[in-house]
């Protein structure tokens, strides 16, 4: 018998502890590294991946994502896996589906098909809805055969609307009993492997709205209800917090520290991005988390930081809800009324009183960074095909919202556009020290979202190739801190985030010349539920992906069939 079932032999490790590289071989058994030393014989191993050449990184844990409904139907959460993503959490944001009442199952489907652009069809197709509370929901995932690793959130919107109801957590405060009730649950929650909550505050200022467009209940919930509902999490003396409550539009950073200050514990402030347009919004928030560190508070902020897109059909698309008249037409009904909303002229009027680029720049991107990408034959338009709206409209003399409108009519919502390279900043430097900052957990892929006009999976991928190989505004070390232990102490994931001996083995292998991803175009699959489509970014440059000491992608993308993955967090590990 093989003393290792896996050796993963000549590679250069980068062991996610910023010490330097170093040239070795790791030893796993049952689905720990056993041994990491210069020279293990290849015969004391069931199965060997030669990495000469290639880099053996720690798995990256991404703490952003909304696989909650994929994982039923992708048990890799592909794009992630396939850029070296080993575990994922899911509940972000205040989404998901536990505590759930059986009543409230297809509202439940309904508000993440909205807030989150999960097809409604794809959810009802693959979800069992054989649980109701929430360590059912965690005993249903742990029963499904899943690729990678699996950390979950205490959801606030199920939360509320379960002990509450729906109207009652939209509308006033809870009640003392209701209350005791939400911490019990949530105590419970933990006991069975939760690794703390999540929410988002942003009033009505939200692009994350209810199926009808009203505000989901934790955006204009009493916030005195989080604040107790953290006392849970202080006096158990674990769980972490994420709090999705700024924007550059919505400020509530001081309820991050207050929240800190209340339980003592981790929190998430969602969410730091680069904008060009607004050169001060990300160094006012690394200056802010700079005094929150010397204030002692354990306060984070996740980061979107990568060189991301949007590709998009208007009718598909609706970030921009934070707009009302946008969220006008996105709740208007189907395809047919969506057409009949654009070309009523009191709309129009009031889509154009109400816009300002500024509203957009942080909930999709405004509508003049946005390139036309087809105009469907549309002949007044054609030429136009890869130019900047906002140049466009500047030739022909119109208003950017008149000229988006008069595109959106001429071709009955089908054209496509592309969110140009200005919206996210592509400058290495200011990105750079965001990425830096020993606050900031890099990432935020967004993954099971919006798969019809967005896909962040390729992220760790980015900026590996970015941050260090193009630019190097990073060592190679540093950045593999930030993409594997840090969100792996910040969330408790113990044992995980390092190749150190007694860790867990998930690894990522990889040609560090070769990695890479097709640049500002998204491939399409048809790998959702009733062969519907999404957009996707393939990887380049992977060798291997290891979860748990199982190898689960080969060179190519290609999958072994190991479904090894495990749900991890507080009493699960």
């Amino acid at each position: 018998m093989s003393k290792y079932d896996i050796v993963i032999k000549n590679g250069t490790i980068v062991d996610g502890t910023r010490s330097p590289r170093y040239k070795g071989d790791i030893g796993i058994s049952d689905g720990v590294i056993k041994q990491i030393s210069t020279n293990i014989p290849a015969d004391q191993a069931a199965e060997t991946i030669d990495a000469q050449g290639k880099i053996v990184a720690p798995g990256v844990i991404d703490s952003h994502t909304h696989y909650d409904a994929q994982l039923h139907w992708d048990p890799y959460c592909t794009s992630s896996s396939w850029h070296g993503v080993t575990t994922v959490v899911g509940g972000n944001c205040g989404f998901g589906f536990a505590p759930c009442k059986p009543d409230h199952q297809e509202r439940y489907m309904l508000m993440m098909a909205n807030t989150e652009q999960v097809p409604i069809d794809a959810q009802r197709t693959a979800m069992s809805w054989d649980w109701e509370t929430f360590p059912q929901w965690m005993a249903h995932l742990k029963q499904l055969p899943i690729g990678i690793n699996l950390a979950m959130y205490v959801p606030l919107n199920p939360l509320l609307i379960y002990v509450m109801g729906i109207e009652a957590a939209k509308s006033r405060m809870a009640t003392p009993e209701e209350m005791q009730q939400m911490k019990d649950l949530l105590n419970e929650a933990m006991d069975h492997g939760a690794i703390g909550f999540a929410f988002s505050f942003h009033g009505d200022h939200n692009s994350h709205c209810d199926y009808d467009g009203t505000p989901m209940p934790t955006d204009i919930m009493d916030i005195e209800m989080v604040y107790e509902l953290s006392e849970v999490l202080r006096d158990r003396g674990e769980g972490v917090i994420q709090a999705n409550v700024s924007s550059p539009n919505a400020d509530n950073r001081q309820v991050v520290e207050k929240l800190a200050r209340r339980c003592g514990r981790p929190v998430i402030h969602n969410i730091v991005i680069v904008l060009d347009a607004l050169p001060d919004y990300h160094k006012s928030l690394l200056t802010w988390l700079d005094e929150m560190d010397e204030k002692g508070l354990p306060i984070y902020a996740s980061s979107l930081t990568l060189r991301g897109w949007n590709e998009i059909k208007a009718y598909e698309f609706n970030v921009w809800d934070v707009m009302p008249a946008f969220r006008e037409f996105s709740t208007c009904g189907d395809l047919k009324d969506k057409i009949a909303k654009v070309n009523d002229p009191e709309w129009q009027q009031r889509l154009k009183d109400e816009y300002t680029p500024r509203e957009l720049m942080g909930a999709g991107g405004a509508l003049e960074t946005y390139l036309l990408s087809n105009a469907h034959g549309a002949e007044a338009y054609a030429k136009y095909e890869g130019q900047n709206l906002e140049r466009i409209a500047s030739e022909l003399g119109k208003p950017v919202v008149d000229l988006f409108l008069d595109i959106l009519i001429a071709t009955d919502l089908e054209a496509d556009f592309v969110l140009a390279a200005q919206a996210l900043s592509r400058d290495p430097q200011e990105v750079g020290d965001v990425i830096r900052h020993q606050r900031i957990l890099p990432g935020n892929s967004d993954g099971g979202a919006h798969p019809k006009f967005w896909n962040g999976g390729h992220y760790s991928t980015d900026q590996i190739m970015w941050m260090t190989r193009e630019t190097d505004e990073m060592s190679l070390e540093d950045l593999h801190a930030k993409l594997s232990f840090l969100p792996a102490r910040t969330l408790g994931l113990h044992n995980r985030g390092l190749l150190l001996e007694g860790y867990a083995a998930d690894v990522f292998v990889y040609d560090y010349d070769e990695l890479g991803y097709q640049r500002d175009k998204y491939d399409v699959d048809s790998v959702l539920p009733n062969g519907d489509w999404r957009r996707v970014v393939y990887a380049q440059g992977v060798d291997a992906v290891v979860v748990n000491g199982k190898q689960i992608l080969k060179p190519g993308m290609e999958p072994t069939g190991m479904l090894p993955g495990e749900v991890v967090g507080c009493g699960a590990n």
